[in-house]
């Protein structure tokens, strides 16, 4: 059984039930309302309507990237399908986009709306893909208000433990969008770990992280111009590092990367780039790239790739990033 070692990776709805649990015991947010969009569709979802609708109470807990678990915490909420089905449901050729009320970003692809993310025992090790349903959870024991509505993963009659990245909170907008491909790549060094989609994107776009999410603009080959979005290949590289910080978010290890050791970009295809850690440790113009002019890479180039005015040369630009290993440390 594999052992959760941060690992960083990604259908059954849960039993409707009758909010079972005074309110006065749980916390919630007075007055908040989420938007919920689809195309040309539009509603807006208050805290009055979600607890006119059949709502649930659940159990439900999260992993850390430190390996704590959080929970399980009695929660309660609606199915976030009930709360997509204002505005015609979800198709499997979709995803959704779920912006917090500090502009925080998570897209889902269609699977994970119908439950398809990994589980953990209580020890933090990888069970399997599939069990709980994508709560909006409007109520909680645990969260203090301002962290509500949120979204959940839960399994009825389980304590399901499910990966904390996947929580997004305080969630403001709800968007149905076209679908988004899920994928991971590995990383090693000091430690083995997948770094998927989700965990990308939230480490790009979380407003509290010390890791930047940066853009940047160039001219094309044929003239037309291009802006790039992601993070420093330093920040992929402080998750394998030994750099943790206690509150989980990922440190730079500046003392190993001063003492010098290779970088190893590799492609889909084996290509394989190599960088110097003192030429990397907080190079902001040395980037790991997602979004080109606020679109998933195209084909050639996805999931990742590299860009930036630091690279040391155009063979540097790897396309179709596969792997980063940390070498010679």
């Amino acid at each position: 059984m594999l052992k959760r070692n941060r690992v960083l990776i990604v259908l059954a709805m849960v039993a409707l039930a009758c909010f079972a649990l005074s309110l006065g015991r749980l916390a919630a947010v007075d007055g908040w309302k989420v938007e919920i969009v689809s195309g040309d569709k539009s509603a807006v979802l208050t805290e009055a309507d979600a607890a006119a609708m059949e709502a649930q109470s659940v159990k439900a807990a999260f992993l850390r990237s430190t390996g704590r678990i959080e929970g399980p915490s009695v929660y309660t909420g609606i199915p976030i399908t009930a709360a997509l089905a204002q505005v015609g449901g979800i198709q499997p050729e979709q995803a959704i986009r779920v912006t917090a009320r500090d502009g925080y970003q998570m897209v889902y692809s269609y699977a994970q709306v119908q439950g398809s993310v990994f589980t953990y025992d209580a020890k933090g090790n990888v069970l399997r893909v599939g069990g709980p349903s994508m709560v909006l959870a409007f109520g909680s024991e645990r969260d203090p208000a301002d962290k509500l509505p949120r979204i959940i993963f839960a399994q009825s009659a389980v304590d399901a433990i499910t990966d904390g990245h996947l929580w997004a909170k305080a969630v403001a907008k709800i968007e149905v969008i076209p679908g988004v491909e899920d994928w991971q790549i590995g990383l090693s060094g000091m430690e083995n770990v997948w770094l998927d989609r989700a965990t990308f994107e939230s480490i790009v776009t979380c407003p509290s992280t010390p890791h930047p999410g940066v853009a940047w603009s160039t001219t094309e080959k044929d003239g037309s111009q291009s802006t790039y979005e992601g993070t420093p290949l330093w920040v992929i590289l402080s998750i394998i590092d030994g750099g943790d910080a206690p509150d989980g978010h990922y440190v730079f290890n500046d003392d190993l990367a001063q003492k010098g050791y290779t970088v190893r970009v590799v492609s889909k295809d084996g290509f394989a780039a190599e960088f110097d850690s003192k030429l990397v440790a907080r190079n902001d113009d040395i980037i790991v790239a997602y979004l080109r002019n606020g679109e998933y890479l195209a084909e050639g180039s996805a999931p990742l790739r590299m860009v930036g005015s630091g690279l040391p040369s155009k063979k540097h630009s790897v396309k179709q990033i596969a792997a980063v290993e940390i070498v010679g440390f």
